[in-house]
């Protein structure tokens, strides 16, 4: 059987899938020092926006990586910081998609068309508009594209504040990753899930609880890794990280990522 991966033009240009919420999307505001960004660094529009994003087509990985109107992410530093450590060869495309506030679930293929048809808040059903209303499906188009380009080598995944508090959260997003396994085609046991932890209590953070949850998940499913959040300090509303606090949570990502590939 075939997969995608197998025509893949060029391995060293890794791809790496977003998916999550709020802090996925990026919540920070964009600063001057951000803006300085690698050539070998690229974000796959997932979605068309204002500042000229075309869906499907790459881009410099200038933020925001998730939408026009998102702001600074993980994903953001954790592709820099990857490009920092590995071969000057290898490039890094990101591929994400996020909708703010959402449950686990409207990215469980299997139910999410019914929750989102009753979905009521305007501002969730307009980020929901641009990913067709389907963001499973929007991140495996995009990342069929993408891996015609290169190979996909992670998953990262930000989401837990809605609703992590319970195995029935770690039970769907195994299913998820499973899901994406399955149709895009790549060996689960070379592309780990990293799953990262929300705002910590011990920082303020309102939804520090969850974080017991998301520390399960490791122990339940394999190559499943979790990305600590310490150090990594919350904005004003203790929910989301800071500029800071997703520049170091990205590094968190990169350096975990890299821990587990180097112990294969």
């Amino acid at each position: 059987m075939e997969t995608l991966q197998q025509h893949a033009q060029d391995p060293n240009f890794w791809i790496f899938l977003c998916f999550g919420q709020s802090n996925m999307a990026g919540q920070a505001p964009i600063e001057q020092q951000d803006m300085a960004v690698s050539d070998r660094f690229l974000s796959m529009a997932t979605t068309d926006g204002g500042d000229g994003r075309v869906i499907g087509t790459w881009r410099k990985a200038i933020p925001p990586l998730c939408r026009h109107d998102a702001g600074l992410g993980p994903a953001d530093y954790f592709g820099r910081t990857l490009l920092d450590n590995v071969p000057e060869n290898v490039r890094v495309g990101i591929v994400s998609v996020a909708v703010e506030g959402c449950p686990i679930t409207f990215f469980d293929k299997d139910r999410n068309a019914s929750l989102i048809a009753m979905e009521e808040q305007d501002w969730m059903n307009d980020i929901l508009n641009q990913y067709g209303r389907d963001p499973y499906q929007r991140l495996l188009n995009m990342a069929r594209l993408a891996a015609k380009d290169g190979v996909i080598k992670g998953i990262l995944l930000h989401q837990g504040e809605t609703d992590a508090y319970d195995i029935e959260w770690c039970q769907t997003v195994r299913k998820i990753y499973c899901d994406l396994q399955r149709e895009l085609g790549f060996d689960s046991s070379d592309v780990p899930l990293l799953v990262g932890e929300v705002v910590r209590g011990e920082y303020g953070g309102i939804c520090g609880h969850a974080n017991a949850t998301i520390n399960r998940i490791a122990n339940l499913y394999p190559n499943t890794f979790v990305v600590s959040s310490e150090g990594c300090m919350p904005c004003e509303d203790y929910l989301h990280f800071s500029g800071e606090g997703y520049r170091l949570l990205g590094q968190h990502y990169a350096f975990r990522f890299l821990e587990v590939v180097n112990q294969k």
